[in-house]
């Protein structure tokens, strides 16, 4: 009989799990759960310009009210509330679509609440633009 022993690896962040440290230790570093993140799409795209996340919580609102008791009519309040601070969130983000998602996520806010931010298309955006960068300044 052989007894062998593997290690998992947690992210202190969300709930992600794997079985390598150096993986877990480049996605912490990025998770859109960590207030102290660094942003890899921010590198690809803008030259790593990051923003400050205090900044971008106290732009949102606050869903705790949301959270404690659950109404149509509060859910209403906090998705307008939150459309109303898009634009302010994006100027700071630079419409980066993971500091975007990193911000709703760390205040707690559901980004499918969010209409204007269409997670998956702007993602794709951001990525198409990267790739065309880099084309055009010969690295691909």
């Amino acid at each position: 009989m052989r007894k062998v022993q593997r290690w998992r690896y947690y992210c202190d962040f969300c709930k992600k799990a794997g079985g390598a440290a150096a993986a877990m230790l480049k996605h912490e570093g990025s998770c859109t759960l960590n207030p102290d993140r660094h942003c890899r799409l921010c590198n690809l795209t803008n030259g790593g310009q990051a923003f400050e996340m205090p900044e971008a919580l106290a732009l949102l609102p606050d869903p705790t009210a949301w959270h404690a008791e659950w109404s149509q009519e509060l859910q209403t309040d906090l998705a307008e509330k939150t459309e109303a601070a898009m634009p302010a969130l994006r100027e700071l983000t630079q419409n980066c679509p993971a500091c975007i998602m990193a911000a709703l996520r760390c205040k707690k806010i559901p980004v499918p609440m969010v209409e204007s931010f269409k997670v998956k298309e702007e993602f794709k955006d951001a990525m198409d633009q990267a790739n065309q960068n880099r084309r055009d300044d010969g690295y691909y």
